[in-house]
């Protein structure tokens, strides 16, 4: 295919054929077709934010790791939230204790004249925690057997023949009868309200029962045979060392 000028047209029109002296006019080369995939873009100039590089790097080195290092990352992971909500739970909501000692005998390890290595696992309710008056390291378990404006007649090592429970105080003392085994009110005095965390709510351990503390002032704590050691008129004799709402107390004025 060729291109002709007007001379070789009007020439080609009147002969029908080409003059033979004139060589071909060559066509101009076409121009190359426009490609519809855009060509790749250079590299941006704009700069990463530290953040994103931070993070990024910190992933691929997570994931250069070990798998048992990943596993394990992955579980406290998981189980980091929950520390927070169990330290709650048993510190202000329920928690489970284990009692030591005679203080609280029968009431609470029964066995301990037998067996001294047992320990009742007591659950407690419980909104806030607080310590024994005479040894801040440890969590006292009494039985509270006076309220404020009762007069109770005290035993030893107490110094006062009767005390008034102030306003906003209780009186408490173990259960058993020894008054050597137990380091009560009758040792450290009244105890402020704010010092009681919780209600001994039953026993777990060696023996599971709950326990019902409405049942004191009846005697009957846990309606046994009469010969039972927690049958009736249990612990009369602390019953009867305490009058009921001996004073009228009033609030104190505020300052």
């Amino acid at each position: 295919m060729r291109g002709l000028n007007p001379k070789e047209a009007k020439f080609l029109a009147q002969k029908g054929r080409l003059p033979s002296n004139k060589a071909p006019v060559p066509l101009p080369d076409p121009l190359p077709a426009q490609s519809s995939v855009p060509e790749p873009a250079g590299p941006s100039l704009a700069p990463k934010r530290p953040f994103q590089s931070f993070f990024s790097n910190f992933r691929q080195r997570i994931a250069a790791l070990p798998r048992p290092i990943r596993l394990m990352g992955r579980t406290v992971r998981a189980l980091a939230p929950a520390i927070p909500i169990c330290y709650f739970f048993s510190e202000h909501v329920m928690q489970i204790m284990w009692v030591s000692g005679p203080s609280m005998m029968p009431y609470l390890n029964e066995d301990y004249d037998q067996m001294h290595t047992k320990s009742d696992i007591i659950l407690v309710n419980m909104w806030s925690m607080h310590r024994s008056p005479a040894n801040p390291s440890h969590v006292a378990v009494k039985r509270v057997v006076g309220l404020p404006g009762d007069r109770i007649t005290t035993r030893k090592p107490c110094l006062r023949a009767t005390q008034i429970v102030p306003y906003n105080h209780v009186w408490v003392e173990g259960d058993a009868e020894d008054p050597d085994r137990s380091m009560d009110s009758n040792t450290y005095g009244p105890v402020s309200i704010s010092l009681i965390g919780g209600r001994v709510m039953g026993v777990l351990s060696p023996r599971m029962r709950w326990l019902d503390w409405t049942k004191w002032e009846s005697g009957h704590m846990d309606g046994a045979e009469p010969d039972s050691r927690l049958g009736p008129n249990y612990r009369q004799e602390v019953r009867d060392r305490v009058v009921k709402d001996a004073v009228k107390l009033e609030r104190p004025p505020d300052f």
